[in-house]
């Protein structure tokens, strides 16, 4: 009998073994969460899995080594003689084979350059609390899972928790935190996108890390089931920060990605080191183009004077082109949810916009389109928008497509602008609990069956299929009278 690690998607057969508490969690209703201003906030929940042992019959290929605190490298690297450094396994590791890092504080920076393969990556896993000080990954077909990255030097590249150059790689579960440079990057040199692609960042926690929780370049990524909060301006390591140091969510470039069901929250002017940052949880200058956005929580009602504010998504073409990018099923709470400078064939459907009237800023919009043709705006809840909820110029005019929107204020003021055909215009959506911060539409909400078939949008934020009644519902979330009790995928996250 061989005891062989197991992991979450391994190329091997796979067996993942559920906590107690985590297994009594699948099939409920998300927990409620409380948010910076006290607000009780439901959020979608998942099992966690627990990585274990267990015995395999046979020989599995590759080998299996052990990283320890109390091991030396001169020793073979087994769980009885580990090494004494994770740079070590890096430097000794081929395709199929797996490093276990054992609890414990590890002062280093790990380089990988050595690749596994298709059927065989490389794999890295942490038992228990592994803290160390990051990754910098120049191979392929590497993955990353379960460490506590911390304490990055002040560079470019190693400053980031876990900087990537490479093709399907998997970062997954790390807890990554105070970061000098970043979070998590996927870097593409500037005009070959290829050599970083299909890579996987997926159920990793991000707090308080410096310009951004993740950054994206390159193809056909997917990154799901993140939580990014508290991201900073100025990290004091930082010896010449140069003057367009900002704190956002996540910054996207690159074509083919699928981001969804992340978490982004409390980046806020209330911390210090945030001193004049424009706050989006979602950016980019280009190139951006094919990319889809759903699913996503956005919770940044931030405002401090003009040019510092918080926004949903933040898309202009600077660098390189941004075109066909779609934004279904999210849920968007703002000081401003969208602005989008020549940015053309936007599709932004069945979304939930939540702006806030307290602000009473004319800086304050829903959608704001500048030079952005041939978009599509459908089947969208704004909520308490100050501001108009779609402004356009008369370039975004052309080829515009809108309309099946449902526009309230809550203060019995009417909308500002104009309604669109088939437009619910002042008409209060009846929502399931606003103060607590639960979107979902109750019984006899005049958003049931109004919307428009869209074929993109095939199932719902909860990932309920669409439409449940004779017509698409408006919003992001579908109406059903006897919900599920086990939804197709769903994540939870807590702050630590």
């Amino acid at each position: 009998m061989h005891t062989r690690h197991v992991e979450l998607g391994l190329w091997l057969s796979t067996l993942v073994v559920l906590s107690v508490a985590a297994a009594a969690q699948l099939g409920r209703a998300g927990p409620q969460e409380k948010s910076a201003q006290g607000n009780a906030v439901y959020l979608p929940v998942i099992a966690r899995a627990k990585v274990v042992y267990l015995p395999i019959v046979g020989r599995a290929p590759g080998q299996v080594y052990y990283v320890a605190t109390t091991g030396s490298n001169a020793n073979p690297g087994t769980r009885s003689q580990p090494w004494r450094t994770i740079q070590k396994a890096a430097n000794t590791m081929v395709a199929w084979d797996t490093c276990i890092v054992l609890a414990g504080s590890y002062y280093e920076r790990v380089q990988i350059t050595r690749s596994g393969s298709s059927a065989g990556p490389i794999s890295y896993w942490a038992e228990g609390t592994v803290t160390m000080r990051g990754f910098t990954v120049r191979a392929n077909y590497i993955k990353l899972i379960g460490f506590d990255i911390t304490d990055t030097p002040d560079a470019w590249d190693d400053g980031i928790g876990v900087f990537v150059q490479g093709r399907d790689c998997v970062i997954e579960g790390n807890y990554v935190h105070y970061c000098t440079w970043g979070g998590i990057s996927l870097y593409a040199t500037p005009g070959d996108a290829a050599t970083t692609s299909n890579c996987i960042v997926r159920n990793n926690r991000l707090y308080r890390n410096s310009q951004a929780g993740i950054e994206v370049t390159g193809r056909n990524h997917l990154v799901e089931g993140n939580e990014i909060w508290g991201t900073i301006q100025h990290h004091p390591r930082m010896a010449n920060p140069p003057g367009w140091v900002d704190a956002d969510g996540m910054r996207f470039f690159g074509s083919g990605h699928v981001i969804r069901r992340n978490y982004i929250h409390d980046i806020t002017y209330r911390d210090p080191a945030n001193v004049n940052p424009h706050i989006d949880c979602f950016q980019t200058w280009g190139p951006a183009y094919d990319i889809t956005f759903e699913r996503n929580v956005c919770r940044n009602m931030e405002y401090q004077e003009a040019g510092e504010e918080g926004q949903g998504f933040m898309i202009e073409e600077h660098i390189g082109p941004v075109r066909n990018l779609i934004i279904k099923n999210n849920l968007i709470q703002a000081f401003r949810d969208m602005q989008a400078r020549n940015c053309e064939g936007l599709t932004i459907v069945n979304n939930t916009f939540v702006g806030d009237l307290f602000l009473k800023s004319v800086l304050q919009f829903g959608i704001g389109l500048t030079t952005s043709p041939n978009a599509t705006v459908r089947n969208n809840v704004f909520y308490n928008e100050p501001g108009e909820h779609l402004a356009t110029d008369t370039a975004s005019l052309q080829g515009l497509s809108a309309g099946y929107n449902c526009i309230y204020r809550s203060d019995g003021q009417p909308p500002k602008g104009s309604a669109w055909p088939n437009d619910l215009w002042g008409v209060n959506p009846l929502f399931a609990n606003v103060a607590g911060g639960d979107f979902h539409l109750r019984a006899g909400s005049p958003c049931i069956d109004r919307g428009m078939a869209l074929t993109q949008v095939a199932n719902d934020m909860d990932g309920v299929g669409r439409p449940q009644g004779p017509r698409y519902d408006i919003g992001a979330y579908e109406y059903a009278a006897a919900p599920s009790l086990a939804p197709t995928s769903l994540y939870s996250f807590s702050a630590r």
